[in-house]
C-alpha cells in the first residue's frame, strides 16, 4: 500500500532523500557481504592478523609472484588486507578462497 501523496516539493525532496539512504545504506550491505564472502580465511592468514603476507598468499597460490602479489597489495604496505583480497579475486588475480561449508 504507497504513503501518502507528496504535497509539496519538500515532501517529494523528502520521499526522495529517504530513498537514497535505504538504496545507500543496501548498497553498503552488499559490498560488506561481497567483502566478507572473500575475506581472508584462517588457512592464508595464519598468524591471524587480519592480512596476509607474500609468504602467506603463496601457501594457498604457489604460482603467486611478487610482481602479482605488488599488483594486489594496492596500498604498498608489504600486507593484503580483505579488501584488497576482494578486488584481487573480482579482478581475477586470485582464485576466491575456499571456505568449509
Amino acid at each position: 500500500m504507497p504513503g501518502p501523496e507528496p504535497q509539496s516539493m519538500v515532501d517529494c525532496l523528502t520521499l526522495i532523500g529517504k530513498n537514497l539512504k535505504s538504496v545507500t545504506l543496501a548498497a553498503a550491505l552488499v559490498t560488506s557481504v561481497a567483502f566478507s564472502a572473500n575475506a581472508m580465511t584462517a588457512e592464508i592468514d595464519t598468524d591471524g592478523d587480519g592480512m596476509a603476507s607474500f609468504a602467506e598468499l603463496q601457501v594457498s597460490y604457489p604460482e603467486l609472484t611478487e610482481e602479482v602479489f605488488g599488483d594486489i597489495d594496492t596500498n604498498g604496505d608489504g600486507l593484503v588486507d580483505d579488501e584488497e583480497m576482494a578486488i584481487a579475486v573480482e579482478l581475477g588475480n586470485l582464485a576466491g578462497p575456499e571456505t568449509d561449508s
